[in-house]
């Protein structure tokens, strides 16, 4: 039987192109799935599930909201990803009730700018479902406001995440920042640093890995998907007297594949929500990548540490490929090959941004070593950058 209809002031559009215009929130380079279904053509909205245990202790959005729509009347997007469609939209404030002899209380017109992460396919729902309990603990976790997209709820009725809209990413940030560099004049003027400053750099890496660190010794998790593109660029508020180097905030986003770190530590991990991800090369560790439709591998702390230390390249170098005018074949057997990854990408156009004994690679070669029980800690991990 179908759904009953909904109090929702939201509408999609059916069989049209979705807007581009935004940046994106999700990875814009296909990541290569363990399982990838033929992509559904429905609607997300469609086949609204009811509430049920599986949403217990999860926290709900209960507002209602407007997808924000373009000029052609078209659903404006942040960015879609293998599961995922982000919508941009506002959340909406119900009228108040006003009990008879009582004054009308003022309107409210304030609205907030919300992403809303809703399912692209039907199997997704599970995915979502999963992302949002992990995000709502995770909310729940001190200090959460400082490292992680601000989560708002669950909306049970579309099976979405509904999320503070913080709409820069890391990866736009890398790209307008190396656009930068190659119109610098003279042309050589800082080739052998960061492409957005070594000043700035580091303090995009301090933020970075104590963001990590958080992850992985307070909230107890791993991500499982850590790369530029979801990785969210909130800008700093400041008194006006200060005017810091990297003026962000780096917010973990998209929780999709992570795991929980089980607190007796020869327990083994998790690989439920693991066979469901997926896996972007470069940023991916090479064990991770050694097979790919395996349900038995999960991703560990040495594996974010891995992804976060090529994160970290691409921003020094402003190559979102890392390995560019490689086709896909070559660029995933060099992924596979990733405790090679300083060479490789100084082997590259943008190689000098990265020289020996600098500080990038001094930050980023104790994390990209062949066993990843060498690995460096990400307690160790801070204590380096901060140095």
């Amino acid at each position: 039987m179908a759904n009953p209809p909904f109090q929702l002031s939201l509408q999609t559009a059916q069989g049209k192109s979705p807007s581009s215009q935004v940046p994106n929130l999700t990875p814009p380079v296909t990541p290569i799935a363990k399982e990838r279904p033929p992509r559904s053509t429905l609607s997300p909205f469609q086949d609204s599930p009811s509430i049920s245990k599986d949403n217990a202790g999860t926290l709900l959005f209960t507002d209602d909201l407007e997808i924000c729509r373009d000029e052609i009347d078209r659903s404006v997007e942040f960015g879609r990803g293998v599961w995922s469609i982000v919508y941009k939209a506002r959340s909406l404030h119900r009228p108040q009730t006003n009990f008879p002899g009582t004054p009308p209380s003022s309107p409210v017109t304030k609205s907030q700018l919300l992403a809303v992460k809703a399912p692209l396919r039907r199997d997704a729902r599970p995915v979502l479902n999963a992302e949002a309990a992990t995000l709502t603990r995770l909310t729940q976790t001190k200090g959460h406001k400082q490292y992680i997209v601000p989560f708002l709820g669950y909306h049970v009725e579309l099976g979405a995440l509904v999320m503070t809209a913080v709409p820069t990413s890391l990866a736009t940030y890398i790209e307008e920042q190396s656009k930068r560099a190659r119109t610098r004049q003279p042309v050589t003027q800082g080739m052998f640093e960061p492409v957005q400053g070594p000043e700035s750099y580091q303090q995009l890496a301090c933020k970075l890995i104590a963001g990590l660190n958080w992850l992985h010794q307070v909230a107890g998790v791993v991500h499982g998907d850590i790369k530029p593109h979801n990785i969210l660029l909130r800008p700093v508020e400041t008194d006006g007297c200060e005017n810091p180097d990297f003026p962000y905030d780096p917010l973990y986003a998209d929780f999709s594949a992570t795991v929980d770190i089980p607190a007796d530590a020869d327990a083994p991990l998790d690989t439920t929500r693991a066979s469901m991800s997926s896996f972007t090369p470069p940023f991916t560790a090479p064990e991770m990548l050694a097979s790919l439709t395996s349900t038995e591998i999960a991703p560990t702390p040495a594996s974010d540490v891995f992804s976060l230390a090529a994160t970290l390249l691409a921003a020094a170098t402003g190559d979102l490929l890392l390995y560019p005018n490689m086709n896909h074949r070559l660029r995933l057997e060099m992924a596979r090959a990733g405790h090679q990854i300083i060479d490789f990408t100084r082997s590259g156009m943008s190689g000098s941004r990265v020289p020996r004994n600098g500080f990038v690679e001094r930050i980023v070669k104790p994390a990209v070593v062949k066993d990843p029980a060498q690995r460096i800690a990400t307690s160790d991990w801070v204590e380096l950058a901060s140095a």
